[in-house]
């Protein structure tokens, strides 16, 4: 199942590079919240092939008015392009990304950043993979860390809360990064590029899929308040490994 859910994601970046200048872009109810006909194409694809894997199968997208719900049996989380507006600009640093949950646990994750042909993927319980070669956490302290933030662009009642939490951050590492996709920071973090991530609000499509990578990687994500992931629920994250997470919890809690 997993190869055949990557062959489909390696399609559909095939379609993410066919992009010209006509984008078709529209916003979803605020100038920040974009979408492009390509985002719209990604996903009918997705839906389509990965049905034809698991017939019968649920869908939770980010696109469009249907089903926004985590069901029972398999269920399908996709986010055809996460980092729509780093897309939009030509910045290559976008992702494709698909998770697989059975009875709302999240089972299969693949994440595809087809501007650097990196494929990040991971089936519960068979470690995590980066172009065909095993990743791992860091084991690093925040003193050594890269970190990577969001900044919760849809929700701007928070941009003091993150920016004041992210100075403080700043002050205790080697330096913060803004990428604009969860799931490529989440990968990022899985695969030892960064070692820690968080964002105050996050949809279940941004992270369900690298969620999977970043476990058989050997890191840990929890939400601020220390509580589960539940890809039912619009929620905070963090993530990296047991030492940087302590660190980042004392620093939010000071």
């Amino acid at each position: 199942m997993l190869n055949k859910i990557i062959d489909i994601v390696k399609q559909a970046g095939e379609i993410y590079k066919t992009a010209n200048d006509d984008l078709g872009i529209e916003d979803k109810g605020s100038a920040v919240n974009l979408v492009t006909k390509y985002d719209k194409m990604i996903q009918d694809f997705l839906f389509s092939e990965l049905e034809k894997v698991v017939p019968g199968c649920s869908f939770l997208g980010e696109e469009g008015d249907g089903n926004k719900k985590l069901t029972d049996g398999y269920c399908f989380i996709i986010d055809p392009i996460d980092g729509t507006t780093n897309f939009i600009k030509g910045f290559q640093h976008s992702a494709i990304s698909v998770g697989l949950a059975k009875n709302k646990e999240m089972i299969i994750g693949v994440v595809l950043d087809p501007d650097l042909n990196n494929l990040f993927y991971a089936e519960k319980g068979k470690g995590a993979f980066l172009n065909g070669k095993l990743i791992h956490c860091s084991d690093c302290n925040l003193e050594q860390s890269l970190v990577l933030f969001g900044t919760c662009p849809y929700e701007h009642e928070l941009a003091h809360k993150t920016f004041e939490l992210t100075e403080k951050i700043f002050y205790k590492a080697i330096e913060v990064r803004r990428g604009g996709s969860a799931a490529l920071d989440i990968c990022y973090v899985a695969s030892g590029k960064a070692d820690l991530y968080y964002e105050m609000i996050l949809r279940p499509w941004d992270w369900a899929g690298a969620s999977v990578i970043l476990s058989e990687a050997g890191g840990y994500a929890a939400t601020f308040e220390k509580e589960e992931l539940d890809a039912d629920k619009i929620t905070s994250l963090v993530c990296g490994n047991q030492k940087v997470l302590e660190k980042f919890y004392g620093i939010l809690e000071s």
